[in-house]
């Protein structure tokens, strides 16, 4: 059976799914999370969410920031009830975002996840100064950019996530083995259901 598949019978049963994940990306821009969410979500043939996505259609909005954050999580929410599993990417630099990640996993009596990936400060730079080069938009571009930003997070993203639903990675890993470490993680095991508090 296809991931996310039911069989006839139950399409249309009120109940949940256990197995279902809520897999949620974390990390700084250009630290290699669309690359990593991409190939899972063609391994897992999951819904993937970019949150960049809405935002290209948000950034010229007043608070178009919060509103593709607000119209991000409504979407996670519908897939969750459809009984999908779900890939969000998105920095998840503020505690809100895993607050509310928990929350949907919890009301959906999903499992959660969230994949942190960090990278050497040289390789880094590197990737931010050729967005630099090749992008135009809303996404942070340059070096001087990121020291801004962070100056502006003011360290809020190096938030506590409970060790059950935290995976940090190094993103200078090869993407084929991030991806066996993600799969790894998901594969069944007797790991508690998601729950708030």
């Amino acid at each position: 059976m296809r991931p996310n598949t039911l069989p006839y019978s139950t399409m249309h049963a009120p109940t949940s799914r256990p197995d279902r994940w809520l897999l949620l990306l974390k990390g700084h821009p250009c630290s290699g999370k669309s690359t990593l969410a991409r190939a899972l979500a063609r391994r897992l043939a999951w819904p993937l969410l970019d949150k960049d996505d809405i935002k290209d259609h948000t950034a010229a909005l007043p608070d178009g920031n919060i509103l593709a954050y607000t119209i991000l999580w409504a979407v996670v929410r519908r897939q969750l009830a459809q009984n999908l599993s779900v890939i969000v990417d998105s920095p998840l630099s503020y505690p809100i975002g895993y607050d509310t990640g928990r929350r949907l996993a919890a009301e959906a009596t999903a499992r959660l996840l969230v994949v942190e990936l960090t990278l050497d400060e040289a390789t880094w730079r590197a990737r931010l100064e050729q967005r630099a080069r090749t992008e135009t938009g809303h996404k942070t571009a340059g070096w001087p950019a990121m020291q801004t930003l962070l100056h502006h997070y003011a360290d809020c993203w190096q938030y506590q996530i409970q060790p059950e639903h935290h995976l940090p990675l190094a993103s200078s890993l090869p993407v084929d083995q991030l991806c066996a470490a993600v799969l790894a993680r998901l594969a069944p095991q007797p790991a508690a259901i998601c729950t708030q508090g």
